[in-house]
């Protein structure tokens, strides 16, 4: 070989083994990666079975964010409940289930934020035409003692009942609740009136807070 084949061949060596060097050290990140992730799988808590026998039915998607109005027409939103597992649940006093219902859902609440401060929030959310038959109702059921706003011009009602079936009914018929793990995610609902007396309920809500 010639002395300028000798020195072309040794000069493309280290070249050749910095490419090898750079393929393996890929590799080895890529698989840390993997790794890594099946690690915090492993570690992330997992989500409590939906109770079916309640009614509920699984779903999986970013919760979309609302605008109703506050007793005190202060706006509340899903900011202000960030964090925490949320159930926000339509109602109306008109609806005759929703009357029947709503009693045990309020102590139900009542009785979770007072066990765990700051990590659950119930949002009863109206759909009256106005605070007047809303304050009446709770005159004579008590105070409530949880969240209650009203969905002013529809907005909220239409945006979940329509994200949690993928296109919306035809009619929106009340009660129904939806479930709102502490990272914002929609991971159930009720389409319908709800026992929130049954132990169940209290189990599933409980193991979502806990995480």
């Amino acid at each position: 070989m010639s002395e300028n084949g000798a020195a072309k061949a040794q000069s493309g060596a280290p070249a050749g083994r910095r490419g090898l060097w750079l393929a393996a050290g890929a590799v080895g990140l890529f698989v840390a990666a993997v790794a890594g992730w099946m690690v915090a799988q492993t570690r992330a808590p997992k989500a409590p079975p939906v109770p079916a026998q309640l009614g509920m039915l699984a779903t999986d998607l970013p919760a979309p964010p609302f605008r109703v109005q506050a007793a005190t027409g202060a706006p509340v939103s899903l900011v202000d409940v960030k964090g925490q597992v949320t159930l926000v649940h339509f109602w109306a006093t008109w609806c005759p289930p929703c009357r029947e219902e709503l009693p045990g859902l309020v102590r139900l609440g009542r009785d979770l934020e007072a066990r765990y401060p700051g990590r659950f929030k119930l949002l009863a959310i109206s759909v009256d035409d106005s605070w007047e038959a809303v304050q009446q109702f709770f005159a004579q059921a008590g105070p409530p003692g949880v969240l209650v706003a009203r969905d002013v011009d529809g907005s909220a009602t239409q945006a979940y009942f329509c994200a949690a079936r993928g296109a919306c009914p035809k009619n929106f018929q009340f009660p129904e609740s939806y479930l709102v793990d502490a990272r914002g995610r929609l991971i159930a609902y009720v389409p319908d009136a709800c026992n929130w007396s049954d132990p169940a309920a209290r189990e599933y809500l409980e193991g979502l807070i806990r995480g």
